[in-house]
């Protein structure tokens, strides 16, 4: 039967064509690998001039030696980027520095799987997340769109140490604290309205970050920024206004905008998103004043608005400084650390 089975002329040539397949996907991949590689060869651009991870969503930034570079974001030690969030006790809608600047100035560290929070005259509170863990205290949270993402209430010491620091004693506060196997209605997923140039599909894990797990630009846009703010007589910015991961030293001024993908150390990234800016970038990190002039996103408007067509239906008026990244390889980020890029044909 199976001789005979085999023996068929339809049968042979349909053992034929499988067979052909079986070899010739492997080498179209192959071949269309080699081809984006040759089309898009890895350049090296400059070095890591800093590193930061912010554990509270909005609050003061750690500068950091290294990062670990995983799916859902950057970590140092035990502190994971935004793994904690500042919410409205009654809505539970999200607090930011854009209706709270003073966030900025609360220091987050994790030690021994203890929160420590630092105000700047120096008070101090300690969170045993191990308790956290164990209570298991489910609370939902409210961030852009009015989506919802779920997290675990962090107790009522911390929500009054927040609240008395930042002076809302009529509209009080809690800490939630993301943990990956909660409810969450939110979706990083890519948009081709991003760039004109493709856009890869994908959607990210996340914790309570914005729009992707990774920000990174190039030191020198700052400075070309600064040249631009000094000949209008405005007072300089830093890097920190922007609140980045990685910033690169090196490439010229908004080299970002032509990054296809990054390679520091052993971690790849992929690039897909411009980062439209707010007017967090109006409030000065170290002292949580906003600056009277709406400085620096007003001149950033004067010559870093998204082209026009779909890219700016999409930003509108909300310029574009830097570039947010997903994951491709996991590994290890240091100061000082190669850099290298592959290069799209052209910006946008």
């Amino acid at each position: 039967m199976a001789a005979d089975l085999f023996g068929r002329r339809d049968v042979r040539l349909g053992l034929a064509v499988a067979s052909s397949a079986l070899i010739a996907i492997p080498v179209y991949q192959y071949v269309r690998r080699a081809y984006f590689e040759w089309r898009y060869p890895w350049v090296e651009i400059g070095k890591v001039e800093h590193l930061y991870v912010y554990p509270i969503k909005s609050c003061k930034g750690n500068e950091v030696e290294t990062l670990k570079c995983e799916l859902l974001g950057p970590s140092s030690g035990e502190d994971f980027d935004r793994f904690f969030l500042v919410i409205d006790d009654e809505t539970n809608h999200f607090y930011t520095s854009r209706q709270m600047p003073k966030l900025m100035l609360l220091e987050a560290h994790v030690k021994e799987n203890v929160l420590e929070l630092r105000t700047p005259d120096g008070k101090q509170l300690g969170v045993n997340l191990e308790k956290i863990l164990k209570d298991h205290i489910t609370r939902p949270s409210t961030l852009f769109h009015k989506e919802r993402q779920d997290g675990l209430d962090c107790g009522d010491d911390v929500a009054s140490f927040i609240t008395d620091f930042l002076n809302l004693q009529d509209k009080p506060c809690r800490l939630v604290y993301y943990q990956q196997d909660l409810y969450s209605d939110r979706r990083l997923t890519t948009s081709q309205n991003w760039w004109n140039n493709a856009v890869p599909i994908r959607t990210d894990e996340h914790s309570f970050v914005d729009n992707a797990p990774y920000h990174a630009f190039s030191l020198a846009s700052v400075d070309y920024l600064n040249e631009q703010l000094q000949s209008a007589g405005v007072p300089p910015v830093t890097h920190k206004n922007f609140r980045p991961n990685i910033v690169v030293s090196g490439p010229p001024p908004h080299n970002e905008d032509r990054w296809l993908q990054l390679r520091i150390n052993n971690t790849e990234f992929v690039c897909y998103r411009p980062c439209d800016r707010c007017v967090m970038t109006t409030i000065t990190p170290d002292t949580a004043s906003k600056n009277p002039e709406s400085q620096p996103i007003k001149k950033l408007r004067e010559y870093r608005l998204a082209p026009e067509g779909k890219m700016r239906a999409e930003f509108k008026q909300s310029p574009i400084f830097g570039v947010y990244m997903g994951l491709i390889k996991s590994g290890t980020v240091n100061t000082g650390d190669a850099v290298f890029a592959r290069y799209k044909s052209t910006p946008f």
